[in-house]
């Protein structure tokens, strides 16, 4: 009797344990299936973000810099003046001609490109003058060769040529529409931001 005693406790115990260790292993089975699904969404998070940042950066204007309107008051600058300004971390050069600075445009067979064929402008630009008013020249005052800052050459002050724009580089010359003299360092004419006027207002970027 006390062995067939000892047997049933025995075979009890078996059981019991059994199922214990089938609820332990249904346990770590859930916590490993918790652990899956955990990990895959942060992986779908990882992914999702990468995927933003990555089409932010394809939307993002050259530079990084946001292509956001600036709007300048024209009345103060006086004929043959010059003012210079900064947009997009760049230098511009607002021009307002003078009747001598138009009268000193060269003619075509002066200049290497006269149409502005090879340049970036906005559309609706005269070709002669580069302008949206003939009186109103807007361009980025860096040289299209090396980038070098640009220097206001007023009509009359050079007996050399009639005047225009030099960088300070290489001495390269463009006329007062910014368009490059032949036989210079660079080939290309001198690069028009996009933008408007509106009454006496400069309007740079925006629609």
């Amino acid at each position: 009797m006390p062995v067939q005693g000892s047997r049933a406790r025995t075979v009890g115990y078996g059981f019991g344990e059994r199922l214990r260790v089938r609820g332990q292993v249904a346990r770590d089975n859930m916590l490993r299936l918790r652990l899956r699904v955990a990990l895959k969404l942060m992986a779908l998070l990882a992914l999702g973000t990468f995927a933003l940042v990555l089409l932010l950066a394809l939307l993002s204007p050259p530079g990084g810099k946001v292509d956001l309107p600036l709007e300048v008051d024209l009345t103060g600058i006086e004929p043959g003046a010059l003012r210079e300004i900064e947009w997009k971390g760049r230098r511009v050069l607002i021009v307002h001609r003078s009747p001598e600075m138009l009268d000193a445009l060269p003619p075509d067979d002066a200049l290497y490109d006269p149409a502005s064929r090879l340049d970036r402008r906005p559309r609706g630009l005269t070709e002669a003058h580069r302008g949206f008013r003939e009186q109103w020249l807007v361009v980025f005052g860096e040289s299209t060769d090396l980038g070098c800052p640009l220097e206001l050459v007023p009509p009359g002050s050079d007996p050399d040529w009639a005047g225009g724009f030099r960088d300070r580089c290489r001495g390269g010359r463009y006329d007062f529409a910014g368009r490059v003299y032949r036989g210079q360092p660079a080939m290309r004419n001198l690069e028009i931001p996009r933008h408007r006027i509106e009454r006496e207002r400069l309007i740079l970027g925006g629609s």
